[in-house]
């Protein structure tokens, strides 16, 4: 399972479940991150578990990535600020 987190040009942040398949789709457009324009994305809605269409206006977007919530082998370990 991997999530979506966009980061906003006014300071907003959202996360959004990626459905299982759909990463590569995903990962193709952050190209357009900054441009002008707008997109959509496949997600996974929190509420119902089931998916949903999130419209992207990607000029007011200033930084996105995916992450994986799968931990490597070895996480929970690691000791520090971000541990």
């Amino acid at each position: 399972m991997a999530y979506l987190m966009l980061y906003g040009t006014g300071g907003w942040t959202q996360r959004w479940q990626i459905p299982v398949g759909d990463e590569e789709k995903v990962q193709a457009e952050l190209t357009r991150v900054g441009h002008e324009g707008t997109g959509h994305l496949e997600v996974v809605d929190s509420q119902t578990g089931g998916k949903a269409t999130l419209m992207v206006a990607w000029q007011a977007v200033a930084a996105a990535v995916i992450v994986d919530s799968e931990a490597p082998p070895g996480a929970g370990t690691s000791t520090g600020q971000y541990a």
